[in-house]
């Protein structure tokens, strides 16, 4: 009895192990069976409350029975803004969803984060000043020639023309450069006269006269802007006027309508803020244009009227103050690899597109010094798809050229690299070619004036021998002067028709 009852028990246990093996096994096949049918789920299951309307059932349909990559794809970019959500469903819906679509997904969400993460404190990008440049004491014969020489033979009729598009009408500028007694009273008296203006623009603003207190605004920025950009002999000077055409500016774009009033933007670049203003055209989904600034221009009153008949014609503009010019020069000198600000610019547009901007759509014109660099950002950048480079160099000049430009470009040369002598400045950018950049094939126009001193016509020629693509094309106007200068009523339609043909 007792080995029967041993027995009997034992019998009991093998048959508890067996019926919990059976149980295990049917958990086991139950979850995989789960698993599988949870894999297998249906795109519109999947991104039902996803997505904020119907339209992208229709954009997902292709997809059907989603993987994982797909999932993640759909995860992801159901955390983007509506555009961004727009622009990768009818990519999913015109050409199917694919890997290559799925990292460029990926790298946007990285980049946003990196943005999150810098933003969450204005301060946590270093913005500390560089100290105020010193330049080199200017020679004897310099010092002598500048109190020497009457500005009103010193200042053509082209100088005339460029002041005309800061906004300031020429006969006020005659008017002030009669008061100037000589070179080192060139801001001083241009200082006075955007001090009056300001003023009058004041009194304007508080009788309700708002389109003249605007007018009278950007005039003032005209006036300070000119009185700094040749000043290099008081630098204190020259970056308070400076500062004080940024405030003006300021104020008249105050008091434009909301959506006529350009845009202030500041994008994350090496541990400083690139600033800028975006100037948007009435119409949506239309084409960005990215002006890249003369040397010694800023950003707030040249670009800004030269813009307008951009905005017109139904262009996009932004304009920024790039390394080493206007506002960012307090915290950045002249980098040999300025073009990568241009990239780092149209990366961000990518990310932060709530303009209604066509960013798959892009040219960029840099004019003097910035003609070499917006030619190198298009050989560098495949996403634009258009360049136009008037009077830019195409390879540094050789010291024995830099040696022979006048003293206000060379002094500007030193106040933008922080350098000072030709020798170091052709020591760190004398690199600079553009035939190093693999040659452009897409459309390319260069504008060069035959009588240009400061960059010879021979740099156009460099261009056109670089670049490959049959849409290259060489504006020469035998007569004119450095960027045309003195033609700008003709380069500036025939550019914006240009700009047309190929973006519009």
């Amino acid at each position: 009895m007792f080995k029967k009852s041993l027995l009997s028990k034992k019998g009991n246990y093998f048959l508890i192990i067996i019926i919990n093996i059976f149980i295990i096994v049917l958990s086991i096949s139950s979850l995989a069976m789960s698993e599988n049918i949870q894999s297998n789920i249906n795109v519109r299951n999947y991104i039902e409350n996803k997505f904020s309307s119907a339209i992208f059932y229709l954009y997902f349909d292709s997809m059907d029975i989603l993987d994982e990559e797909e999932k993640e794809f759909i995860d992801l970019l159901s955390r983007q803004k509506q555009e961004r959500q727009i622009f990768y469903g009818k990519k999913v819906y015109e050409e199917g969803f694919n890997i290559e679509l799925l990292d460029k997904l990926r790298k946007e969400v990285e980049e946003q984060e990196k943005q999150r993460i810098a933003e969450i404190d204005e301060t946590s990008i270093e913005t500390t000043e560089l100290p105020i440049p010193t330049l080199p004491s200017m020679k004897f014969w310099e010092k002598m020639y500048a109190r020497m020489v009457s500005m009103q033979k010193v200042i053509t009729t082209t100088d005339y023309n460029r002041f005309s598009i800061c906004g300031v009408d020429p006969a006020r500028t005659e008017r002030v450069v009669k008061r100037v007694k000589n070179y080192f009273d060139w801001c001083n008296q241009w200082t006075k006269e955007g001090e009056k203006l300001e003023k009058l623009a004041g009194e304007a603003l508080r009788d309700g006269n708002l389109y003249l207190a605007r007018g009278l605004y950007h005039s003032a920025a005209g006036c300070y802007h000119i009185g700094s950009f040749i000043n290099y002999y008081d630098i204190e000077e020259k970056i308070e006027a400076q500062g004080r055409a940024r405030q003006c500016y300021q104020k008249a774009i105050a008091l434009y309508e909301e959506q006529e009033r350009p845009i202030r933007i500041e994008i994350p670049f090496r541990e400083v803020e690139i600033p800028g203003y975006l100037l948007l055209t009435s119409q949506p989904d239309q084409p960005l244009i990215i002006f890249v600034n003369v040397l010694n221009n800023i950003k707030e009153v040249e670009n800004h009227f030269y813009a307008q008949d951009f905005v017109k014609a139904g262009f996009n503009v932004f304009s920024f103050d790039g390394p080493g010019q206007g506002e960012l020069r307090q915290h950045m000198n002249l980098i040999p690899d300025y073009e990568k600000a241009i990239h780092t610019i149209i990366d961000w547009f990518e990310i932060n597109n709530e303009f209604n901007i066509d960013i798959e759509r892009i040219g960029v014109i840099g004019i003097s010094f910035g003609g070499f660099f917006s030619i190198k950002a298009a050989a560098t950048d495949p996403r634009i798809d258009c360049v136009i480079s008037n009077g830019g160099f195409a390879y540094f000049p050789a010291l024995s050229h830099l040696k022979k430009l006048n003293i206000a470009t060379k002094r500007s040369v030193y106040y933008m690299t922080g350098y000072h002598s030709m020798k170091e400045v052709s020591e760190y950018f004398g690199h600079l070619d553009i035939k190093i950049c693999p040659p452009l094939s897409r459309p390319m126009l260069i504008i060069q004036g035959g009588k240009d001193r400061t960059v010879p016509p021979k740099h156009a020629y460099y261009f056109m021998d670089w670049a490959t693509g049959e849409d290259k094309e060489l504006l020469y106007i035998e007569e004119a002067n450095h960027c045309c200068q003195d033609h700008f009523d003709l380069i500036t339609p025939y550019t914006i028709d240009w700009f047309s043909s190929y973006l519009l």
